[in-house]
């Protein structure tokens, strides 16, 4: 539910700015992990039992999982909702960014992704710039793959609900009117050449950029780019945002960059994501190919569509090496790292 104030001069479509709300100071430090216990005026706390809590009022307390999302629990029943705060990325349009993201996910649960073996996360509502949503407990696919070691064929299973996922997104998302455009995609993966040349990890590599610029741009000739049916894409899909709770399935989180693209976008992007996390957890080159190979796979026997299978595949290599020099731009990750995730980009593009 979106709370509106309104003046009394105002008609009642009419809406007057509400100041977004930050996240609480206590909460918002790098290093904090611990339960922090609220007061019942804090505003969120009050938002919370007065619009999604009917049982009396107890202690709440709240935990910091990103800069923009935090977990608010009442301490007796255990119940907890996610506060996704909009201010810190968006300013002051936070409760418009925050009200577009419950519309796209309403969207999505519309279209098919609200039942079991796999579904978009459930929004409650907005108000002040942030989004309301449940708490679902469970490994990330991130966790999964920090874990494979341990749990045999988890990471495999995994993936198999994430491709069915996916393939069941675009196939309810198809845009047949939409006309296929690869030059947005080709101009931002040459952005990412340019920023790794601004931010250090190329500027010595004059070499190394020119061949990758030359790499992309023959990408735009081929005629196999083009030839897709538009549809809804989730737009972020890295391991971070499927979670699996306790029974089968995954639900999906972070909608806010759903938008109308290339399926191949989406199964790019997480294959990338997949190298990345599993190199990072001691994975080696052969590991990382029979992952990215199975994903595909399982994606492929999920769609009832009846596009060509390679040419879907010809367009996740380009995404994948797009993918690996977006990752290669983080300041986090050791030099060394990015260095081997633009020559990886390389291999893929060549």
């Amino acid at each position: 539910m979106e709370q509106i104030s309104c003046s009394a001069s105002q008609s009642s479509s009419e809406r007057t700015f509400v100041e977004p709300l930050q996240p609480p100071a206590e909460l918002a430090v790098d290093w904090s992990c611990d339960w922090i216990p609220l007061s019942l005026s804090d505003p969120v706390v009050e938002h919370i039992t007065q619009n999604y809590w009917s049982q009396p009022v107890g202690a709440w307390e709240a935990v910091r999982f990103s800069k923009a999302v935090y977990l608010y629990r009442e301490m007796g029943s255990g119940y907890a909702v996610i506060a996704k705060f909009y201010q810190p990325k968006t300013g002051a349009s936070a409760q418009k960014h925050a009200h577009q993201e419950m519309r796209y996910i309403e969207q999505v649960r519309a279209a098919g992704l609200s039942g079991e073996g796999g579904r978009a996360i459930r929004a409650l509502g907005t108000w002040r710039g942030i989004l309301f949503l449940e708490y679902v407990e469970g490994l990330t696919l991130a966790d999964v793959i920090a874990v494979r070691q341990s749990r045999p064929g988890s990471l495999m299973a995994s993936l198999t609900h994430v491709a069915g996922l996916l393939a069941r997104l675009h196939t309810a998302g198809e845009q047949s009117d939409a006309r296929s455009d690869f030059e947005p995609a080709l101009g931002e993966t040459l952005e990412y050449v340019a920023e790794l040349v601004a931010h250090g990890v190329l500027n010595d590599e004059p070499t190394v950029a020119d061949g990758l610029r030359r790499l992309i741009e023959r990408w735009g000739e081929r005629p196999a780019m083009a030839c897709f049916t538009p549809a809804l894409v989730h737009g972020d899909a890295t391991t971070t945002n499927f979670v699996f709770p306790g029974q089968d399935g995954v639900v999906v989180i972070d909608w806010e960059r759903l938008h109308t693209a290339d399926p191949a976008f989406d199964l790019g992007r997480l294959a990338a994501e997949l190298v990345h996390s599993v190199r990072r957890q001691g994975g080696r080159g052969a590991e990382t190919a029979f992952l990215v190979r199975h994903f595909l796979q399982s994606y492929h026997q999920a769609s009832p569509a009846d596009g060509d299978a390679d040419e879907l595949n010809e367009r996740v290599c380009f995404y994948q090496a797009s993918s690996l020099l977006r990752i290669a731009r983080n300041g986090w990750v050791p030099l060394l790292e990015r260095m081997a995730l633009v020559a990886q980009a390389m291999a893929l593009l060549a």
